[in-house]
This record gives structure tokens, sequence and C-alpha cells, in this order.
């Protein structure tokens, strides 16, 4: 059953994932259903772009998924699940990673160890990558 007033603290242990040194751990996560946004990564409402969630999604273990890994020198953003959360990688190069999946009951998170997390209430989000100009895509 996700934390009522869920604390970074509360979502490093779900995953079992340090964040950098600056970052209060008893800061309280907003949990929201709208357009989010965390460093070089958007989190998508599918329904604000008409997308048709995907039908062949896996649950997200305890440790989490990667969803952008750290590349030159960089930090992962991890989506960490309290509760049922499924996840559909595209398979693809480009700027869409995936979507996820938060069922009823259930909040998602996206935790990173230099922006701390935010949280993603019920609903499927597609997870997209921001994109440099001449189209490639930005290390965070």
């Amino acid at each position: 059953m996700p934390a009522q007033h869920p604390t970074l603290a509360h979502v490093t242990a779900l995953a079992g994932v340090d964040v950098l040194d600056h970052l209060d751990l008893q800061a309280t996560i907003p949990v929201s259903a709208g357009l989010q946004r965390q460093g070089d990564i958007g989190l998508i409402p599918v329904a604000l772009i008409g997308l048709e969630p995907p039908t062949d999604a896996e649950p997200v273990p305890a440790a989490g998924i990667p969803l952008v890994s750290a590349e030159g020198g960089g930090n992962t953003h991890l989506l960490v699940a309290d509760g049922p959360v499924t996840w559909a990688p595209t398979g693809s190069d480009g700027p869409d990673v995936g979507c996820f999946t938060v069922h009823e009951g259930a909040t998602a998170y996206i935790l990173h160890p230099e922006h701390g997390a935010m949280g993603h209430a019920p609903g499927t989000y597609l997870v997209r990558r921001q994109v440099e100009l001449d189209d490639r895509l930005v290390l965070d």
C-alpha cells in the first residue's frame, strides 16, 4: 500500500538507492497525474497525446527499472513501484523510452540521485527523452 505522505526516505528505501547528500530525505514527494519533467526526461500522460497504452507490459520489480541509465558520468532515472506498476519499453533508439502504468491503489516514483523523486498517480505515462536541436539525445 503506497505511503499516505511519501517522503524521499520512503522512496529511496523502496529501491534501496541513495541520493546525494544535498537532498532532504524528509521532504514530501508530491504525487501527480499530470505532465512532469525530471532532468532530461518528460513523463507524459498518454491521454494528453492520444497514445494507445501498451498491452505487453511487465510488472516493475522491487529494484526498479532504469529508464535512462547513467551515461557519460550522469545519473540513472529509476522507475520505482509502490504497489502494482507495469512497464513496457519501446525498444527503439529514439526519444520515446517506453510507457508505465500505475494501477489503482499504487504510486510510481521516478528516482534520481541528484534530482530526488517525483510521484505518479494511477494512469499510463510515456517516458520521453529530451532531444537537442540536432536530434541528439540529451545526456543527464
